[in-house]
C-alpha cells in the first residue's frame, strides 16, 4: 500500500476575489490543504463567506483578519494589489515569527522577493515560490521552424475580455475530467498554476527576445513536448488576455497572444468567455464567425462571467475598470439570450452550469474518439 501524503494547512492572504475559483477547487491544490482565508479589515470581507467578495453561491469558508498559532502550518501569499510593505510583509513576518513556512504566489518583485528570503532565514522557515515557474527553454529549442502535429485532444479556454471568469472555467474542466479518470495535462492562465499540478502559459510567449511568429512555432512545440512527456487523454489550454479590440484604448493587445497561440494547435473544443453585458443571440453569431475568421477555431460553449465593463469609469481612468453583479443575474441573463442562440450558454459560477459546461465539453470530444487510459 502507498503512503498517504500528509498535507500541509495552509492560510490565503490578502485574500480578494480573483482566487475565487482556487477555492472553489482547492482539492487541486496538491500538497495544501486550504483551512482559512485571511484579508485586512479594510477589505470589508471579516466573518463573511469567501463567495461574498466575488458574488457567488457560498463556499462554507468565512474570511478572517487574524490567525492563531495552531490552526496552519504555511502561509500562502496569493495576488495583491496592496502595499507589500505596509499589508503583505508585516503578516508575513508574523507568520515566520510562529515559525510558519511561507509559499508565494504573486509575481513579487526582486527586492521584495529578497526581503522574505531574510526573514525566512532568519526564523529558519521554508520559502517556496511558485510564480516564474518556466519551461525548461531547451525542451523548446527550435530545430525547425515547422508546426507539429498535436495527437491529443484540446480543449481551448478564450475571453474577449479580461474579467471573464476564465480561470473559473479551466480549473472546472480540471476537476471534472480528473474525477472522470481521465489523465489530463494543462495550460493554465495564472502564473503559479505549478501549485495545482500543471503548467502555466510560458513566459516566452510576452518576453520581447523572440519574434512574434518563432512563438508560435515555439508554442507548437511546447504543447508537443506536454504530449509526448505525459501522454494525456485530454489538453486543456488557456490562453492569456482578450481576443477582441474594444475600442482605440482598450486593445487587448489586438489579440495578439490568442492569435498566436491558436495558430500554433488545432482545438477539438473552444469555449468562449464573456462579461456580462445585454448580448442578444444575433451578437453571439458575430463572435461565433469572428473568432472563425481571426483564431481559426469554432465556439463550441459560452460562458458569462459576473463582471460589467465599466465603460465611464474605464473611460475616466484609461484603464479597464469592471463592476460585479449577483451570480443570478447572471443565470437570467443567460435564459434570456438562449432563447435565440445556437451555441450553449453557461455561468461557472453556478454548479449546475458548471457540471453542464464540463459534460459538454467531453461529449463533444467523445464524438472524437478520446480514449480513457
Amino acid at each position: 500500500m502507498g503512503e498517504t501524503m500528509v498535507k500541509k494547512r495552509a492560510i490565503v492572504y490578502p485574500y480578494h476575489a480573483d482566487f475565487g475559483p482556487v477555492v472553489r477547487f482547492s482539492n487541486l491544490l496538491g500538497n495544501y490543504e486550504l483551512v482559512s482565508l485571511m484579508a485586512p479589515l479594510g477589505f470589508g470581507l471579516n466573518e463573511k463567506d469567501a463567495a461574498y467578495s466575488y458574488y457567488g453561491e457560498d463556499v462554507g469558508i468565512k474570511v478572517k483578519d487574524s490567525f492563531s498559532d495552531d490552526e496552519f502550518d504555511v502561509l500562502m501569499i496569493c495576488e495583491f494589489e496592496c502595499s507589500f510593505e505596509k499589508v503583505v510583509f508585516p503578516t508575513i513576518i508574523k507568520a515566520a515569527e510562529m515559525g510558519k513556512d511561507i509559499v508565494l504566489l504573486n509575481r513579487c518583485a526582486d527586492h521584495e522577493v529578497e526581503m522574505v528570503k531574510k526573514v525566512c532565514l532568519k526564523n529558519n522557515v521554508e520559502l517556496t515560490s511558485f510564480f516564474g515557474i518556466d519551461i525548461d527553454r531547451t525542451k523548446v529549442e527550435l530545430v525547425e521552424k515547422i508546426l507539429l502535429d498535436i495527437n491529443v485532444p484540446i480543449i481551448c479556454v478564450a475571453s474577449l475580455m479580461e474579467k471573464s471568469n476564465k480561470f473559473d472555467v479551466q480549473l472546472s474542466l480540471r476537476d471534472y475530467f480528473l474525477k472522470e479518470g481521465y489523465k489530463v495535462s494543462q495550460i493554465g492562465t495564472k502564473s503559479y498554476c505549478e501549485i495545482m499540478g500543471f503548467h502555466s502559459f510560458p513566459d516566452f510567449m510576452f518576453n520581447h527576445k523572440e519574434a512574434e511568429i518563432d512563438k508560435i512555432f515555439l508554442f507548437n512545440h511546447f504543447c508537443k513536448y506536454i504530449e509526448l512527456n505525459e501522454r494525456p487523454d485530454v489538453m486543456i489550454i488557456g490562453i492569456p488576455g482578450g481576443t477582441m479590440v474594444y475600442n482605440n484604448l482598450f486593445t487587448n493587445r489586438f489579440g495578439i497572444t490568442a492569435f498566436e497561440a491558436a495558430s500554433a494547435i488545432h482545438p477539438d473544443v473552444g469555449i468562449m468567455n464573456l462579461t456580462y453585458d445585454d448580448f442578444n443571440g444575433e451578437f453571439l453569431d458575430k463572435i461565433c464567425v469572428s473568432t472563425k475568421h481571426k483564431l481559426g477555431f469554432d465556439i463550441d460553449c459560452f460562458n458569462m462571467s459576473n463582471h460589467k465593463f465599466d465603460t465611464g469609469r474605464s473611460k475616466q481612468d484609461k484603464e479597464l475598470k469592471f463592476f460585479t453583479v449577483d451570480s443570478k443575474l447572471v443565470d437570467e441573463k443567460i435564459a434570456q439570450i438562449s432563447l435565440e442562440s445556437k451555441v450553449p450558454l453557461f455561468n461557472s459560477l453556478n454548479g449546475t452550469d458548471t457540471l453542464k459546461l464540463a459534460e459538454c465539453c467531453e461529449a463533444l470530444l467523445l464524438q472524437e474518439n478520446m480514449q480513457i487510459v
